[in-house]
């Protein structure tokens, strides 16, 4: 805010827990505090004062000194130090997030007041589940670089998880709940799990009425979902059900084709078999009971370090599999009064592997900042 009488202007850092400001004298001022704020932001992402000396072209003293003057004028410590190794304090990494989003309006502003736009050039890895990546990731793909032919991308598909700071990855598709990450991600639809089986198993067998019939139908169990008990939900209570695991298998397109071949009734996502539902050489089974599903997301670093290449992928992606979603489901996606998107954005300050599969990865101890995104 600006005050008339002294024409210093303050910068306000609210959230729950603490409030913080300093005073600018002036734009060269407001111009060297932002330079501590990137500082102090590469001292974070680094994990070091020489990590961050080194890549931003310092001396580790002239890092050290001005993280000194900002935790001065902050009045709280924003670093814990020892001669072997640093962490952030609570107040440094609610601090980190809301220097995170400044330093990120900055560099807007400024492509904003130079009216340029950067070519969606160089190299793109993009990670998804392997039938997520074959089936839909990939015609995303090439459609996208047939818009921008200077791009080259490279798909990683794995149902394991990947690191996508190890692995180099810029954009990910992954199913479950996130775990905390440096990451961004929003949230594409739910992946709705179904009960489905060809029309000459139905014919042959019966539709089962009941989740507890399926205990005498020939049920395909796959992967992460071998277990012989199916959990649903019905008038809004759990039910649990034992399946009769006629087929085994490690492979979620093999099942499919079991199904198909009018092997038994198997549970897959609606990503996988919409199509065939459509089609009607599948049928959906137990339609009148629920079964939980896990939701998809779109993940990429955060706006501060996005190339133009990974964001206009991320949001083609976004795009594409809503609408795809909307066409499986025949449901409308779900947007708010204002006509936004349910996007969730997760932003923290420590780095964690992220599953591109229908598992989560482990979780750290610091809480997710959740923010709707616009």
């Amino acid at each position: 805010m600006l005050n008339d009488e002294t024409h210093y202007i303050y910068l306000l850092f609210v959230d729950k827990q603490a409030t913080y400001y300093f005073r600018i004298n002036d734009m060269a001022t407001m111009i060297d505090n932002l330079a501590e704020l990137a500082i102090f932001d590469k001292v974070a992402t680094a994990g070091s004062l020489t990590g961050a000396a080194n890549e931003l072209g310092l001396s580790v003293a002239v890092v050290s000194k001005r993280l000194a003057m900002l935790e001065a004028r902050m009045g709280v410590r924003l670093l814990n130090r020892t001669t072997r190794r640093q962490s952030m304090t609570q107040e440094g990494e609610r601090f980190h997030l809301h220097c995170v989003r400044i330093l990120a309006e900055v560099q807007q502003a400024e492509a904003v007041m130079q009216h340029s736009r950067s070519d969606i050039t160089g190299h793109l890895r993009v990670t998804a589940p392997r039938m997520l990546g074959t089936r839909y990731l990939a015609p995303l793909a090439a459609q996208f670089q047939a818009m921008h032919p200077s791009l080259k991308i490279e798909l990683v598909l794995s149902d394991d998880v990947v690191d996508l700071v190890e692995q180099g990855i810029d954009v990910a598709l992954r199913f479950g709940v996130l775990d905390d990450s440096i990451m961004t991600a929003r949230h594409i639809a739910d992946s709705e799990l179904v009960l489905a089986a060809a029309p000459d198993y139905l014919r042959r067998f019966g539709s089962p009425e009941t989740p507890a019939a399926l205990s005498v139908h020939n049920c395909i169990l796959y992967g992460t979902r071998s277990t012989r008990h199916w959990l649903f939900q019905h008038e809004g209570k759990p039910v649990s059900a034992e399946v009769n695991a006629t087929f085994l298998c490690n492979d979620g397109n093999a099942a499919k084709a079991l199904a198909l071949a009018g092997g038994g009734i198997f549970l897959k996502s609606i990503w996988d078999v919409g199509s065939e539902l459509r089609d009607g050489t599948l049928v959906r089974v137990l339609e009148q009971y629920s079964i939980p599903s896990a939701p998809l997301h779109v993940v990429y670093p955060h706006a501060l370090h996005l190339a133009p290449r990974v964001r206009h992928f991320a949001e083609h992606a976004l795009k594409n599999l809503r609408q795809e979603w909307e066409r499986l489901t025949q449901r409308t996606f779900p947007f708010d009064a204002a006509g936004r998107a349910d996007d969730v954005e997760f932003a923290t300050t420590r780095p964690v592997p992220v599953r591109t599969g229908a598992g989560r990865a482990k979780p750290t101890r610091s809480k997710p900042a959740r923010r709707s995104a616009t």
